[in-house]
């Protein structure tokens, strides 16, 4: 059995390594419950992101400017040969971890010297602690205690020698009767508030930053018909912190707040945001839209709460006004500066460099959310085998890395694949981190 954290808040999260399911072990009694499906994709008509607007009913912004052309390449065959990247040994760094400890490769992020991971351990494996590993010096800190519901985001953004996250304070209950063999529902989960923290990796001191308290919910109906509550989404800059607050009564907003003179700038939003990245001084992300209020819904019934059917994807460069509109039904973010990439659902992943006026021609085969960090883009491949591809500034097709993870901070991050079953979470007891300048 694959026992993982209860991931319940964040409809479309940074899932990696792919569309996945997972078991849940809580207490004395063992239950099979179903963990999270992310959806192949949505159909042209559901995606699962926002656009800039006031309320939820209010009429979207108005953007001038046409969204960018998406022209794709061929997929890539999974039957097609890939040449392995080599990784030799003498460019390799080893991350220290707490003895026990199995990564969570959700929560993998890395800046500069520093990575933030989230870490259980085999006799408490529902139950999450965060960890800021200094990939120079080998220290390794813990830098927020373990807790099940009391909850590790699924977002993590780290910046220099900072990290920042988003928490929930949460409380489950289990159905009645139990779950069986035969019916594996998920556990009620109720959420009373919200803080956004900002921690220095270098000493460990942490600070709340913003905090609130019975967030709203909305249905998500490509999540197995299963209501979440409304929670900030957290982008960490070089110097500005981006984070969201608000809720369906009285709007959406984003807030960025300048660490180094503590001002604020605040900007009216559409609907919650599933994902934020900073694309160097840009800041890009995943808006819900779509809008349907309680009561509606598909020819199957109407659902309790509120929902969203689309998504978009929104870019606010550095010193505008407003934010532009960049695709619709993205999902799965990643930037780096100056580029963003993402997926649309059709098992491609796309890239467009700044000024963001029109898509790269990239359209290549992934069963998860791509990464792009250093000019490299990275993404699983075919679903049963789930290699990861890496495609370098000089590389004419991807190549493929065998222990590969993820990209992110200039780093290549490997872990041991071995012993997972198809279709669920990897937690690799061993990290290693190659610096992509360091790659041929």
């Amino acid at each position: 059995m694959v026992v993982a954290i209860v991931q319940f808040w964040r409809r479309v999260s940074r899932a990696r390594p792919a569309r996945l399911a997972a078991v849940v072990s809580i207490g004395v009694a063992v239950v099979a419950a179903l963990l999270y499906w992310r959806a192949v994709g949505p159909s042209p008509s559901v995606g699962a992101s926002p656009s800039l607007a006031g309320s939820p009913t209010a009429v979207p912004t108005r953007i001038s400017e046409p969204l960018p052309t998406l022209s794709s390449m061929p997929v890539t065959s999974p039957t097609a040969p890939n040449e392995i990247l080599d990784v030799p040994a003498s460019v390799r760094r080893n991350v220290s971890l707490p003895a026990g400890a199995q990564v969570d490769t959700f929560h993998l992020v890395a800046d500069s010297d520093w990575l933030v991971m989230g870490i259980t351990f085999g006799d408490s494996p529902t139950t999450e602690a965060l960890y800021a590993a200094n990939l120079q010096t080998g220290a390794l800190r813990k830098i927020r205690d373990a807790s099940a519901f009391y909850s590790v985001p699924l977002d993590i953004s780290v910046a220099g020698s900072q990290a920042a996250w988003a928490d929930s304070t949460c409380a489950s209950s289990w159905p009645s009767p139990m779950p069986t063999e035969q019916a594996h529902p998920l556990p009620q989960v109720r959420c009373s508030s919200w803080r956004v923290v900002l921690t220095d990796l270098e000493t460990g001191a942490s600070r709340v930053v913003n905090q609130g308290t019975n967030p709203d919910v909305i249905h998500d109906p490509l999540s197995q018909d299963i209501a979440v509550p409304i929670v900030p989404t957290v982008a960490l800059g070089e110097d500005t912190l981006a984070y969201t607050t608000g809720d369906l009564t009285h709007g959406i907003e984003l807030k960025m707040l300048t660490l180094s003179s503590g001002t604020t700038r605040t900007l009216p939003l559409g609907g919650p945001l599933e994902e934020m990245r900073w694309a160097g001084q840009d800041l890009a992300w995943v808006e819900d839209a779509d809008f349907h209020a309680a009561g509606t819904g598909p020819e199957a019934g109407a659902y309790a709460n509120p929902y969203y059917l689309g998504s978009k994807l929104m870019v606010l460069p550095q010193g505008a006004a407003a934010p532009r509109q960049i695709a619709e039904g993205a999902y799965w973010l990643d930037a780096d500066t100056g580029e963003i990439t993402w997926d649309t659902g059709g098992n491609e992943v796309w890239t467009v460099p700044a000024p963001y006026c029109q898509a790269g021609p990239i359209g290549y085969e992934s069963n998860s959310g791509p990464f792009i960090s250093g000019g490299w883009l990275g993404w699983a491949g075919t679903w049963r085998e789930t290699p990861f591809l890496v495609l370098g500034p000089r590389d004419a097709a991807p190549r493929v890395v065998p222990e590969g993870l993820a990209l992110s901070g200039g780093w290549l991050i490997l872990g041991s694949r071995q012993g997972q079953p198809t279709g669920y979470l990897m937690s690799p007891t061993n990290l290693d981190v190659v610096r992509l300048s360091d790659l041929k």
